[in-house]
Parts: structure tokens; sequence; C-alpha cells
């Protein structure tokens, strides 16, 4: 028996469902993804806005204030983390704590390593790097350091099933198009 790696995001298989541009019909399977094959439109819409508002290339590049909002929110998460060390994890104020100030400053965390990959705190990569390794300190998974050669293949190959790995899998169709899954 041969494994179906579709499921985990693998292209063995050619799309399930493709339609050229403009012949969009009903979905044929609820349960499948719907392909579509036109130019991916992030690449086109960003030529387009630079060149209608060629101001916005001002705006690109690196950010210097990311080090220091980087080492605020860090800062901010270890010292939650010591000031709650001795509070019951099912107390209230540990619960609220953690969802809405540990939830929040993790997602900026998150969201700080992805700038970061792109090089955008410091102007050269080691520093970047390094950067990315301190934001990850307060996160559970130790992710910032595998997480630029993902990132890049993602932006590389937009759209490709099996290669871009933020597409989403079978698995992930399976598990979560029901009520319960969302």
């Amino acid at each position: 028996m041969s494994t179906d790696f579709s499921l985990f995001g693998g292209a063995d298989s050619p799309p399930r469902r493709t339609f050229p541009a403009g012949e969009v019909g009903a979905p044929l399977d609820p349960a499948d993804f719907l392909w579509l094959m036109t130019e991916e439109p992030h690449r086109t819409r960003r030529l387009a806005i630079m060149k209608a508002h060629p101001d916005v290339t001002k705006l690109m590049g690196h950010e210097p204030l990311t080090k220091y909002l980087v080492l605020l929110v860090v800062t901010l998460q270890l010292s939650l983390a010591l000031l709650l060390r001795h509070t019951h994890p099912l107390s209230p104020t540990f619960l609220l704590a953690a969802y809405i100030l540990g939830g929040t400053a993790n997602h900026n965390l998150f969201l700080a390593i992805h700038e970061i990959t792109h090089n955008l705190a410091f102007r050269g990569i080691a520093p970047n790097r390094l950067l990315a390794v301190f934001a990850n300190l307060p996160i559970a998974v130790p992710y910032a350091a595998a997480f630029k050669g993902y990132h890049i293949e993602h932006h590389k190959f937009l759209g490709h099933d099996g290669i871009d790995t933020d597409l989403h899998t079978r698995l992930e169709l399976l598990c979560l198009n029901n009520v319960l899954g969302k």
C-alpha cells in the first residue's frame, strides 16, 4: 500500500479541481479544494500599487524600531512569568494574563520573527538571525531558526501545491472542514 502524500502537502498527483481563469463553476465536491489556474495576484498587485504610488517605496526597507519593540515584548513576557510564578495556573488572574497579555505578546513576536526573517530589523543578516532567536525565547516552540527556509520557499513558490508550505494540506481540509474544526 502506498502513502498518499497529498494528505501531508505532497504534490504526487495533479490538482483535484482546476479551472482556467473566468470559468469557475459551482464546486464539484465541497470536501475538496478549489484550484484556480490564474496568475498569483500578489506580484501584479504590488507592481500596480508601486506604479500608481511610487512614494510607497520609501516605506520599504529595514525598520530600526523593531529591535526595541522585540526587546520590550520579550521583557514583558519574562516579567509576567516572574510575577506570576507563584500563581496557580488555573486561577482567573493567571488565565486572563496568559490569554490577553501572553497571547497578544506571543502574536507580536511571531509577526516580528516574520519581519526579521526578511532581514528588516537590521541591515545585516547575522544580527537579524540573532534577534529572531532572541524574539523566540518566550515562545514555547523554538521555530525561528527553521522558519526562514520554509518562508522563503513560500514566497518563491506561492500557491504551488506540495511546495508552498502555507497552503492547506488534505489532512487539514479533512480536520477543519466541519463545525467542530472551525
